[in-house]
């Protein structure tokens, strides 16, 4: 860690930010039509 401090669990932490942004531009965030998942490979933003 830097500075001496404990470093954060950062597992989730795009998961996290990712359910914050679809909370935001999302009609549905449980069924999201902007931002998908692309298994294996990242997220990407599509047209709709």
């Amino acid at each position: 860690a830097v500075w001496d401090e404990p470093a954060y669990n950062t597992e989730k932490t795009v998961t996290v930010h990712i359910r914050r942004i679809r909370e935001k531009i999302e009609i549905n965030p449980k069924d999201p039509k902007y931002l998908k998942v692309v298994w294996g490979i990242g997220y990407k933003i599509e047209k709709y």
